[in-house]
């Protein structure tokens, strides 16, 4: 209509100037406009109907999935879910296939259910109806947001909520989930939830929704991706807390709560970065940082996992009882030792075979990126279709359950190599001692004579800069650079001779430091990095240890007189992060001690009452000396795969052996003989992290 009205108007406007040489007439120019419109008319009736499998198509293609199964697809907007708690409600929408009863997939996630709607499109075209919802407080849902506290209680409500309602198309046995990040958080919190109120129920003999013949529907499998059944363990690491994590997602959370704030997130995610750069430093304590950055404070500091803070958003208890569940993790994401340890806890739980594991090389935002996210979309719905039974499982009966990219020189240079559990069995320890600026080989029966020790100072007002590997930076996360820390008076450096041949560390290295530190409470940072024969040093895999004296207790005369004498001597064993790295031929392995991490974690002030929101009440530099010498042998112990040629068995030996030995409450022989002889007092430290 518009089109002809547009052509008369432009053949009177012509005819009107005396156009003459244009030949144009009102006729002719309605017969063009008719048949543009007649064109355009039949290019919308043809896109109506051939549009949304061509979509389809096309998503599928982009994401690296199976072709588009057939079948049309409708969606169901302005669906409501009771929460789990009275006036809370749950904006949902629905993804409904033709055809019938298929596997109901469900998404809910806090970033808002408008940004991944194409994804949940995406995922109704190979077989799955999608069920995707806006979590607690956040967007189109009513309540107050709670961080992943109470998340049992509205996972629990929609999945009853979809056993209630009577849908054709709903299958209450072949109900799966999927998600990333704080989307698989939710997904440990449902299967928490149903159990939890499974064992309500069977003690009060009656079935959560009243009625024995409707049983309530429980998840058949689960895809949590880079996430973990333990909030906790994702702000703090070793007793240190995850600063730099905390400020970034908190920044996150409460300044895009809706579409408009998406649109609006760019310029303020710049201004928050000056702000942060400016006044990281300078303010001691949290609570001022907070006004500074402008970010309310809505978080505990508490490192207790056992404080009612933690406890409301722990969802461990899911692990004995969770469907098989196919878990990826990178190895420099936020969440990589949680996901490692919730999948030991399922296969335990299980039994070998039935859960899958995938790590790639990726940090945690690296996970919605346009690599990995497909291979990761890709491998999770295979999954899941295989046990929905969309799939056939005949694959899945000869695959290894766990796949490892291993870094190469570079992380993202590497290979994606297959094992039949984690830690793989194949692994055995080789050991390293500590002496002046190098690692040497040794016979941990046995080891090196060396008579020295290593020394350096920690001043909070200049801390140890670290920024890299696991943070919530998409430009800072990852591997980086790190002959800027070797060169610091505040970082102690062991390099290793360069490999004769190829070594490839696969598993969790472990650390064994004999130190003497001026103050009580102090941190100890460690990292392993792969040096290049360029002399460039990249970031492999670190940990760290929060300190905490003792409480005081009434000490003798003589036992005053021997402290002012001889500063204590502390055992401190540390578990590094789990890593699948190899170190090519001329490479050298370094090891980086340190007193902090900063921002990366909060720095420790040597104060004794020092909270992370206040400001210290004291700021003192802290002095720390390594020992390795014959009586305290510091070792480092690396889990390498054995090499095709053959292995020195005088080195090595298997993890389980090692394990079996390390960390123990008794001392073991070795451990007896390597620090008999020694006249001061010895105390042992162990990080949070079990090997």
């Amino acid at each position: 209509h518009y089109l002809t009205r547009f052509a008369m108007a432009a053949v009177t406007a012509a005819q009107s100037q005396g156009f003459s040489s244009l030949a144009v007439r009102q006729s002719s120019g309605a017969v063009v406009a008719r048949r543009i419109l007649l064109g355009v008319v039949a290019s919308l009736l043809l896109l109506r109907r051939l549009g949304p499998p061509l979509l389809r198509s096309l998503l599928c293609k982009f994401l690296g999935l199976a072709p588009a199964r057939p079948g049309g697809i409708r969606r169901q907007s302005g669906v409501w879910v009771p929460g789990g708690s009275p006036g809370v409600q749950l904006s949902t929408v629905l993804y409904i296939r033709d055809g019938g009863r298929a596997p109901t997939l469900l998404i809910r996630t806090p970033y808002g259910k408008n940004v991944v709607e194409w994804m949940a499109y995406a995922i109704a075209a190979q077989g799955f109806h999608v069920v995707l919802q806006d979590c607690r407080g956040r967007y189109d849902s009513s309540g107050t947001q709670t961080f992943a506290a109470f998340e049992d209680q509205d996972g629990c409500a929609t999945m009853q909520w979809l056993g209630q309602q009577g849908f054709e198309w709903f299958d209450p046995d072949r109900v799966v989930a999927f998600g990333i990040s704080y989307l698989g958080i939710v997904q440990y919190a449902t299967v928490a939830g149903l159990e939890r109120q499974r064992k309500v129920a069977a003690e009060q003999n009656a079935t959560p929704a009243g009625d024995e013949t409707e049983p309530l529907p429980k998840l058949a499998a689960m895809a949590p991706l880079f996430s973990g059944s333990q909030v906790h363990s994702a702000f703090f690491q070793g007793g240190a807390f995850n600063l730099d994590f905390y400020l970034r997602y908190l920044h996150l959370m409460t300044h895009v709560k809706s579409p408009k704030d998406q649109l609006c997130s760019l310029p303020r995610l710049v201004a928050f970065e000056l702000r942060l750069k400016r006044y990281l430093r300078r303010c001691l304590g949290i609570y001022r940082l907070h006004q500074k950055i402008e970010v309310p404070q809505l978080f505990q500091y508490n490192p207790r996992p056992h404080s009612k803070f933690w406890q409301n958003r722990d969802y461990s208890d899911a692990l004995s009882v969770a469907p098989p569940a196919f878990v990826a993790t990178g190895w420099f994401d936020i969440f990589l030792e949680c996901s490692l340890r919730d999948y030991e806890a399922m296969v335990q739980a299980q039994g070998p075979g039935q859960s899958r594991l995938l790590v790639g090389h990726w940090h945690h935002l690296e996970s919605i990126g346009p690599g990995a996210f497909s291979v990761l979309l890709r491998s999770s719905l295979d999954f899941l279709q295989r046990r929905t039974g969309i799939a056939p499982q005949e694959k899945a009966e000869t695959e290894h359950p766990v796949r490892l990219w291993v870094m190469g020189p570079r992380a993202s240079h590497g290979e994606w190599r297959d094992f039949s559990q984690w830690p793989p069995k194949e692994a055995a320890e080789e050991l390293m001692l500590l002496h002046k600026g190098a690692l040497s080989e040794g016979n941990d029966e046995h080891p090196a004579a060396t008579a020295m020790s290593s020394r350096l100072t920690y001043d909070p007002m200049d801390p140890t800069p670290s920024c890299d590997g696991p943070v919530f930076s998409p430009w800072q996360a990852g591997e980086k650079e790190q002959n800027h820390l070797a060169l610091r008076d505040d970082v102690l450096c062991f390099d290793s001779a360069p490999q004769t041949s190829d070594v490839v560390l696969v598993g969790r290295a472990r650390l064994r430091l004999f130190i003497r530190a001026s103050r009580a409470h102090f941190d100890v940072f460690a990292r392993i990095c792969d040096v290049h024969p360029s002399g460039q040093s990249y970031n492999v895999c670190d940990a760290i240890l929060r300190r905490h004296a003792k409480k005081d207790r009434s000490q003798s005369h003589h036992e005053v007189q021997g402290l002012a004498s001889a500063p204590p001597v502390d055992a401190v064993d540390i578990v590094f992060t789990a890593t699948a790295k190899r170190f090519k031929a001329g490479h050298k392995v370094r090891l980086l001690i340190s007193c902090g991490a900063f921002p990366r974690f909060a720095r420790h002030f040597g104060d004794a009452e020092q909270s992370l929101g206040e400001e210290p009440l004291e700021v003192r530099p802290c002095e720390l000396e390594v020992l390795h010498s014959e009586k305290t042998p510091s070792a480092l112990w690396l889990p390498l795969l054995p090499k095709p040629s053959v292995e020195d068995s005088t080195r090595r030996r298997s993890l389980q052996a090692a394990a079996a030995e390390w960390p123990a409450s008794s001392s073991p022989r070795r451990r007896q003989r390597s620090v008999a002889g020694c006249d001061f007092g010895m105390r042992k430290i162990e990080s949070e992290a079990h090997f």
